[in-house]
């Protein structure tokens, strides 16, 4: 069970890798009850290519429908360590990009998200 946070700081990290902010200030969501929430449907999302299970799928579009919300809500807020923040609308589509296929959800290059 140890090993389940440091994997999901892992994935956040790798989400986040080489990915800097755009030249404009934006709302960081960072510290924020937000930021909690998003954490936690990155980590879920990242649990669903690990278990691969019906249960960790649920979790998973759960997760990804509320990080979608977020981003809506929120798309050119930052969410991040300093120096790597990414917009929301970026941070929904690394992770989809990186775990999507796991619940069956893709981006493609124009930035549409598709049910596969």
């Amino acid at each position: 069970m140890r090993l389940l946070p440091l994997s999901a700081i892992a994935v956040l990290a790798l989400l986040l890798a080489g990915c800097g902010g755009g030249e404009e200030t934006h709302e960081s969501l960072a510290g924020t009850p937000a930021a909690i929430n998003i954490v936690k449907d990155v980590e879920a999302m990242a649990r669903a290519c690990q278990k691969r299970d019906k249960t960790a799928r649920q979790a998973a579009v759960k997760a990804y429908t509320d990080l979608a919300r977020i981003a809506s809500i929120h798309p050119n807020a930052t969410f991040g360590p300093e120096g790597t923040e990414l917009t929301m609308r970026r941070l929904l589509r690394r992770t989809v990009e990186k775990t999507g296929h796991c619940i069956g959800i893709s981006v493609d290059r124009n930035g549409r998200y598709h049910v596969d």
